[in-house]
């Protein structure tokens, strides 16, 4: 295999993702698993609610209310107080939707996830799932397989930027497999960490090979069908097909609805985050409590609009359908109420995903405003299930900053390419109409460069393109110690000098060290020393720098020499100073090249 393949570099991290994936696919398997049982007996048998069911091409498919009122709320009431319980007591960081703990572990935590996440973060998100919380199973799949990764890293002894690629592979695999999406969740884990376009192209091949991986464990349990079916038959009054896109007379119509994607993207951002910092936040109670009051809000408005439990993929596959049980008002009313009902669960502390309640949200959106367009444009306007469809990829693509995840992924779960026309224009225009700060995903960041895992590649990079003779401080006369100086004489060298270190010459007028202010602290420190300490009894070794040498390396020099300031010698005479270099020149020159490079990017400078 050496000789074959590149194992030491590429091939050693695609094997281990290969087993990343499997790892995290069974344990897809025992959570979806887990979330199933739970529904059932929470929402089927004690609530009597049925919803609708998914993958089905009957727009006609029975479904069943809730018979009991009171279960209706009492049922997510304990759920929320259930899963706080749990998530308090064993691990407070699994709260929340799962994609920003994802966020902050590749970014600021050099990968790591601690150990006990990954089935705290399955318990509580089955609990408030399966209790009717307005949340999806995205998010916790994708923390329980970055936690896998994150811990099979560290017990393999990988470095911190491989134990990064395999968190992220898990998070691809995790969400590729409960899915059925693997492309797609592995452009997601990759994409979903910036707040531009950027992503993280490095990981694609380990995240790919995981999430495919994974995908395989876990269609072997639950099969590899598409999760919602598509109409097949032509529009009787049209003739055209329902999920098709039929030329450029549709894109009109298209454009108008990615400006409405846009305004209800910016709402769904908003709202989250101010039931999160103005509502939940100082809300004078208990952690442990507030998931319980998020699950009676959800409660509440499932006595109106049961829709809303859970991630209410039945109810889209009804819009996809076009189902005279989804009327167009009940639809723009269903993208309030679920905007209510997501933000009470997820800013309350209660564990699920985004995911699944932003694909509700759009397919909702756009199966009002395509209802609409076809009342006023019968014989223009794009068929209602494309605009479903569309609505489901681009505002998926406008709240998480992944618009070529969200087409790959739309595609994935309905087994259709048809529409990536519209989609594109759609998922574009939300990504770069809405600002990147506008994002369910708080901990991502602009771009590489604003990544602490880039930080030390971006500074390598830079400070090897300088070199010290176009930063150091130039001296005609620097203060130099003879070899045989007494230290009181020293100390007042130093005094009256600006300088952080001092270089010591013998009789012919040749380096033979340096003396530190540190090394001058160390002696005071002594007692009855006076005239008889020199300069060469407490000189250490002459290290110097060439004006030829990079910034990398003379910041290196100084970093294992414990100095601040090193002498600068000329190239041909080791033993001729032209002046020092200190560390905070070097910072700030190199704060004035990043400046310089990115505005000469357009982009705005510090």
């Amino acid at each position: 295999m050496r000789r074959l393949f590149a194992w030491d570099t590429s091939g050693r991290l695609l094997a281990l993702s290969a087993i990343t994936g499997a790892v995290v696919g069974m344990a897809g398997v025992v959570f979806v698993w887990g979330l199933e049982s739970v529904q059932h007996w929470a929402m089927h048998e004690a609530m009597g609610y049925q919803p609708p069911p998914e993958a089905t091409h009957n727009p006609r498919d029975p479904f069943v209310l809730p018979q009991q009122w009171w279960l209706v709320v009492l049922i997510p009431t304990l759920g929320g107080l259930s899963c706080g319980c749990v998530v308090e007591v064993f691990a407070p960081d699994a709260r929340g939707h799962g994609t920003d703990a994802v966020i902050r572990a590749f970014h600021g935590l050099r990968g790591v996830i601690v150990a006990n996440i990954p089935w705290v973060k399955g318990i509580a998100s089955i609990i408030t799932i399966g209790s009717g919380g307005s949340a999806g199973r995205e998010g916790p799949a994708m923390q329980i397989g970055a936690g896998i990764g994150s811990l099979l890293a560290t017990r393999w002894k990988l470095s911190d930027w491989e134990r990064r690629i395999l968190l992220l592979a898990g998070a691809g695999a995790g969400l590729g497999a409960v899915f059925r999406a693997p492309l797609g969740g592995a452009m997601f884990a990759v994409e979903v960490l910036y707040s531009t376009t950027a992503m993280e192209f490095t990981a694609l091949g380990p995240v790919c090979v995981a999430a495919v991986v994974g995908y395989t464990v876990f269609v072997s349990v639950f099969g590899g069908q598409p999760m919602f079916g598509l109409p097949s038959t032509p529009d009787p009054a049209t003739g055209v097909l329902p999920c098709a896109f039929n030329g450029a007379h549709e894109l009109p119509f298209y454009f108008v609805f990615g400006l409405l994607c846009v305004g209800v993207a910016w709402i769904f951002v908003r709202v989250s985050g101010a039931f999160t910092d103005r509502i939940f936040a100082p809300l004078p109670l208990p952690r442990v409590i507030k998931p319980a009051f998020g699950g009676l809000g959800v409660g509440l408005l499932a006595l109106a609009y049961p829709q809303v439990m859970a991630g209410g993929y039945g109810w889209v596959q009804k819009a996809i359908l076009q189902s005279p049980d989804l009327p167009w008002a009940t639809m723009a009313m269903l993208v309030l109420c679920k905007i209510l009902a997501t933000s009470f669960t997820t800013a309350s502390g209660g564990s699920g995903g985004l995911f699944a309640p932003s694909l509700f949200i759009g397919a909702m959106l756009g199966g009002a405003f395509g209802a609409v367009c076809h009342r006023w444009f019968p014989a223009m306007a794009p068929p209602v299930s494309a605009f479903v469809l569309v609505g489901m990829g681009g505002f998926l693509a406008g709240v998480f900053k992944t618009p070529l995840a969200a087409l790959i992924m739309v595609a994935e779960l309905t087994g259709s390419h048809d529409l990536l026309a519209p989609m594109i224009l759609v998922s574009f225009l939300c990504v770069a109409l809405l600002p990147g700060r506008v994002s369910l995903c708080r901990e991502q960041v602009p771009s590489l460069a604003d990544s602490p895992a880039h930080v030390g590649d971006f500074v390598m990079d830079v400070l090897e393109q300088m070199r010290v003779q176009e930063v150091y401080h130039h001296q005609a006369n620097p203060t130099v110690v003879a070899e045989h100086c007494k230290l009181p004489h020293l100390l007042r060298l130093a005094a009256e000098s600006s300088q952080y270190v001092f270089p010591v010459v013998d009789r012919d007028n040749r380096l033979s060290g340096i003396v530190s202010l540190n090394d001058l602290r160390t002696v005071l420190a002594g007692e009855g020393a006076g005239d008889l300490v020199i300069a060469v009894d407490i000189a250490g070794p002459p290290v110097t720098l060439r004006l030829a040498d990079d910034l990398h390396t003379a910041l290196r020099l100084m970093a294992r020499h414990r100095l601040d300031e090193l002498p600068v010698v000329a190239d041909d005479n080791p033993h001729r100073i032209l002046g020092t270099l200190r560390r905070e020149t070097i910072l700030a020159a190199y704060d004035r090249r990043v400046a310089a490079l990115r505005g000469s990017d357009g982009r705005p400078q510090p």
